[in-house]
């Protein structure tokens, strides 16, 4: 039981952690450490909420936590977060991604995590959640930002 758990849940709290902190072996270490409290505190978790909501609110304090211990945030810059193309990408689509993970440069943290964590593939309930805001919060801020995005790229063309 606690592997399916396990299995069906670590990409999204990997990805979403991957998108927070820029380091694909921190994502790693704190995805581990999410799964671990979420057994940990298994008793608190309520069935209502899919499990990827509440492991990804574990994962997001576990990042803060990290942060303070740090004692500083990664910026976008410092770490070079966006997996690479695959080979079978054409030139186009990847000059769009970059420009695309420039643009994301320029809106907030919060539009950032909605953002990314939509791209993953996650509701817009389940990111507000996640976030502790609305659902209605996380569709606006992901339809602001992807409206920033298209017109910042439009006005560059």
């Amino acid at each position: 039981m606690l592997e399916a758990f396990y299995r069906d849940n670590y990409r999204i709290v990997y990805g979403y952690l991957l998108s927070l902190c820029a380091d694909p072996d921190l994502a790693e270490d704190l995805a581990a450490e999410a799964f671990c409290k979420a057994i940990e505190h298994i008793k608190q978790y309520d069935p209502k909420y899919k499990a990827s909501t509440w492991l990804c609110t574990i994962a997001r304090n576990l990042f803060y936590s990290e942060c303070r211990r740090k004692k500083r945030f990664v910026s976008l810059d410092e770490a070079n977060w966006i997996a690479t193309p695959s080979a079978e990408s054409i030139h186009l689509q990847k000059a769009e991604a970059e420009q695309v993970l420039k643009l994301l440069d320029r809106v907030t943290p919060e539009q950032k995590q909605v953002f990314i964590m939509r791209l993953e593939g996650m509701n817009f309930r389940d990111i507000g959640l996640a976030l502790g805001k609305s659902e209605n919060w996380a569709r606006v801020n992901f339809f602001r930002t992807k409206s920033r995005i298209r017109s910042e790229m439009e006005g560059e063309a």
